[in-house]
């Protein structure tokens, strides 16, 4: 919308008049006169509404209520719909500089970046919560919530009349992730540390994910050259490949790849034969071959992790022969074995004696 209405009724073009007067001035919508707003688009500056046409569902709306009353009861004033500078949170806590965006619309990561870049500029403390209806640990990560996962290690999110937490997220699709539900309190909520609580895995849910796949139609969105090709040319099938070709590498959520996929093009091309530096040639040629953007500091934490969870496959690996009985077995074994791994790794097992 470039066009509103100032307080005279006089119309106001948004091309003709310069964006900081507008943000001093009451304009409303020329339609429905309700409020208007001033927006800085990555295009275009535009108007948008600001409560009554804003298309909010009354989801997002009744917890933007529920939150401000909580916040107010534990002696905190807060803010609506506030303006700051070029962003308008849901909620504004003045006392702890800290705004909560609830966002139910599937927002692109692309704009979630830029208004966090904006947010960092202002040294703005932004809690974004999102929705999450199927419930369960298991997650699609639609537009900006992979992002945010991404950044901040963790989500909020909203489900049946709560917000639960999720960190520590494994990718076994392009788009799903299984995670673990982690503790949330006011403290947690306003001074984030996912990574405190410790790591666990679910091998029993994993066996199961695994299994599934193995089972379904093969299809790969890898070009053919790097999956499809190899695999048909080198005899196999994703029923006899081996157990480590399923491995739960959470760093490898970054890159938009099936995870699955992933491991199975660089078994082929490394021909079972890994080595860090061997692993890490491999991977940046499979990337550059699908496009995809890397940084070195990223490469390294994938490979170590990817040659972690491989020696923990190496110690449990057996003989046998290629057999769908066989390889449900070694999934099994291998899942086992990662879950004492991890267990090990954070303490867990030192808790519980």
């Amino acid at each position: 919308m470039f066009e509103a209405v100032d307080e005279t009724g006089r119309r106001i073009n948004i091309h003709l008049v310069q964006v900081e007067q507008l943000k001093q001035m009451t304009l409303y919508c020329p339609y429905c006169l309700n409020r208007l707003r001033v927006r800085q688009g990555r295009k275009r500056t535009h108007f948008v509404h600001v409560s009554a046409c804003t298309g909010e569902s009354s989801a997002h709306q009744g917890w933007k209520t529920t939150l401000a009353e909580y916040f107010r009861s534990l002696g905190y004033d807060v803010a609506l719909e506030q303006v700051q500078g070029q962003r308008r949170f849901d909620l504004w806590i003045p006392a702890l500089r800290i705004a909560v965006e609830i966002q139910r619309s599937k927002m692109t990561a692309l704009e979630w970046n830029r208004r966090r870049t904006i947010d960092q500029q202002k040294a703005y403390a932004v809690r974004w919560i999102g929705f999450h209806p199927t419930g369960g640990c298991i997650i699609k990560l639609d537009g900006w919530m992979k992002q945010a996962l991404l950044t901040d290690g963790y989500l909020d999110l909203i489900e049946q009349g709560k917000i639960n937490r999720y960190g520590f997220a494994v990718p076994f699709t392009k788009h799903l992730v299984i995670c673990q539900r982690l503790e949330t309190s006011f403290t947690q909520f306003i001074r984030p540390t996912p990574q405190a609580f410790p790591r666990k895995f679910s091998a029993k849910k994993w066996i199961q994910l695994v299994r599934k796949y193995r089972l379904r139609p093969f299809f790969s969105t890898m070009p053919n050259h790097l999956l499809k090709n190899p695999l048909y040319q080198a005899g196999l099938h994703v029923l006899y490949l081996p157990a480590h070709c399923f491995l739960p590498i959470e760093t490898l959520l970054a890159f938009p790849l099936h995870p699955f996929e992933l491991q199975m093009t660089l078994y082929l091309s490394l021909q079972g034969n890994y080595s860090k530096i061997r692993l890490e040639h491999a991977l940046v040629s499979c990337l550059d071959a699908c496009r995809i953007s890397h940084e070195p500091n990223l490469l390294r934490r994938v490979v170590e992790d990817w040659m972690n969870l491989l020696a923990v496959a190496r110690i449990c690996q057996q003989s046998s022969i290629a057999t769908t009985v066989n390889r449900f077995k070694e999934d099994a074994v291998l899942a086992g074995a990662i879950q004492l791994f991890v267990e090990k790794e954070t303490g867990i097992n030192e808790v519980r004696e």
